[in-house]
């Protein structure tokens, strides 16, 4: 099962986020089973992974496709944007904050603020 998660509900995706394994990345993304926003025991997602850790060209793969949700915060209630800033990796948010996916997030967000 390519969504198995282990004791701490992290999966294989997720760590291959975690150790930059882009080959591996980009095949389990062809794989139309797979879940992309599963949640390990203390909430990350492989964005949140692949953000935390400056993984640039992973974000980019997860940025590209709709079904990753860019929003999905942590326990701590920290969103992977934040993880990004919070450790210094510059690159990861000015992909993040580039990304069409999040300019219409962000426009949403504004729009909804007005009503």
């Amino acid at each position: 099962d390519v969504n198995w998660q282990n004791d701490s509900n992290r999966t294989g995706f997720m760590m291959a986020c975690y150790w930059n394994h882009i080959e591996t990345v980009k095949y389990l993304m062809t794989i139309e089973t797979i879940n992309v926003n599963l949640v390990s025991i203390d909430g990350w997602t492989i964005f949140n992974y692949a953000c935390y850790y400056g993984r640039n060209e992973i974000v980019q793969i997860l940025l590209d496709d709709p079904r990753v949700d860019l929003m999905l915060s942590d326990n701590r209630s920290w969103s992977p944007l934040m993880r990004a800033a919070y450790w210094g990796n510059t690159e990861t948010v000015k992909r993040i904050l580039c990304a069409s996916r999040w300019r219409k997030i962000d426009a949403m967000q504004k729009s909804a603020k007005d009503n």
